[in-house]
């Protein structure tokens, strides 16, 4: 488990190995300021780190599950729809006339992540469900 300790001159972070970073309060703000606006991605890997976890100590075999992302596009976000298609080549309309986009998380680039928090455009990311009608509820 990581460590932290702060005095008024120095962050240390001490990891799970015993390796240590020292910062001062300045680098220390600088990576804040980083780590923020990474909040996505870090969140994005997190829970995928999280997943192979569980999945490993699973004793049963839940096959290869991946993970999609739907995009929720209001009708006044749609004319960002060729910019985000041109960013997210597998990017495709869920059902008809929803406006509900979906993509392979995988597909998606840090600079999507980072256009769709610029258009301010709702998005999910799930596991990719075999049966299409498993998330529909009444």
């Amino acid at each position: 488990m990581t460590k932290f300790d702060f005095n008024s001159e120095r962050l240390s972070i001490v990891d799970a190995h015993n390796q240590c970073v020292d910062l001062s309060p300045f680098e220390a703000i600088q990576l804040l300021e980083w780590l923020s606006a990474q909040k996505t991605m870090l969140l994005h890997l997190s829970q995928k780190e999280t997943e192979a976890l569980d999945s490993l100590h699973a004793t049963e075999s839940l096959g290869s599950q991946m993970e999609q992302l739907e995009i929720h596009l209001l009708p006044k976000q749609l004319v960002h729809l060729d910019k985000l298609q041109a960013v997210i080549p597998q990017l495709q309309e869920h059902i008809p006339t929803t406006n509900i986009y979906i993509s392979p998380a995988d597909a998606v680039t840090e600079r999507a992540f980072a256009l769709l928090r610029e258009f301010e455009i709702e998005y999910k990311i799930h596991p990719l469900l075999e049966d299409a009608n498993e998330f529909a509820q009444g």
